[in-house]
């Protein structure tokens, strides 16, 4: 599975719509297999959301994202799961461990209906 998430300063970075850093982390039955810093720098949703998937990106593990955005990403089938803040390391270790859940890594202010995008996440198939 290839995990992608967007970064700043060593924290999830806040908006992905205007992110420009990013982690992609492979990881295979819960544990990381590699890792490689990637620049995204397209804008406009489709545009970027295609240069996401062309990273075989599975998982996108963010902070806030517009709606536009999270929907071009899903009709690519890359899953998101959105209102993630924290250090960009408590946060893959958390989602290595099926930890993700943790209040601590949601943003302040946000429902957590990624609960039900983690639920579906453990049940699917997350690999391609």
């Amino acid at each position: 599975m290839r995990v992608l998430i967007p970064i700043s300063r060593g924290r999830i970075s806040p908006l992905l719509d205007v992110a420009r850093r990013f982690l992609l982390v492979n990881v295979q039955g819960g544990r990381e297999i590699g890792r490689r810093e990637v620049s995204i720098r397209e804008t406009g949703f489709v545009p970027r959301s295609k240069r996401i998937a062309q990273l075989d990106t599975d998982v996108l593990i963010c902070g806030a994202v517009s709606r536009p955005l999270e929907e071009a990403l899903a009709s690519e089938a890359v899953r998101v799961i959105p209102n993630t803040c924290g250090p960009v390391e408590e946060v893959l270790e958390a989602f290595r461990l099926g930890e993700l859940t943790d209040r601590a890594f949601l943003m302040p202010g946000c429902s957590r209906q990624r609960h039900h995008i983690l639920g579906r996440l453990r049940g699917g198939n997350p690999g391609r």
